[in-house]
């Protein structure tokens, strides 16, 4: 189960970003992005993540969304582009395995939201 890991590397990250930018802010929303190649189960990395984040005064609040991306190949051989669900790598125009991965391999962070002073809770 490496949601787990993932989880606790998503917190650090934040973490360490918070600490580095002086923010005291509690925060509201985390929006993490997981190509399918990784194989996340995202109702799993989420109670992870829900239960580590009570650990954390500035975290305990947040939501964690989770964006997948698809797997897209390309035929290096005839150029056609496709978005495959099993891990099949072959062209479906041509069958050829002379493919470049084009996406779903990400896993990273991308935007972390703040409350405002105005609305943080506890």
């Amino acid at each position: 189960m490496h949601e787990l890991q993932i989880a606790q590397n998503i917190i650090t990250i934040i973490n360490e970003e918070l600490e580095k930018n002086n923010r005291t802010e509690k925060v509201r929303d985390v929006v993490f992005v997981a190509g399918r190649m990784r194989a996340i189960i995202p109702e799993t990395l989420t109670f992870s993540f829900d239960v580590q984040k009570k650990e954390h005064r500035q975290l305990s609040d947040a939501n964690l969304t989770i964006r997948e991306v698809d797997i897209i190949i390309q035929c290096r051989d005839c150029g056609a582009q496709h978005s495959i669900d099993e891990p099949t790598f072959h062209c479906k125009k041509c069958l050829s395995t002379n493919i470049e991965i084009k996406s779903g391999n990400e896993l990273y962070v991308d935007c972390v939201e703040l409350f405002d002073g105005n609305e943080e809770k506890g």
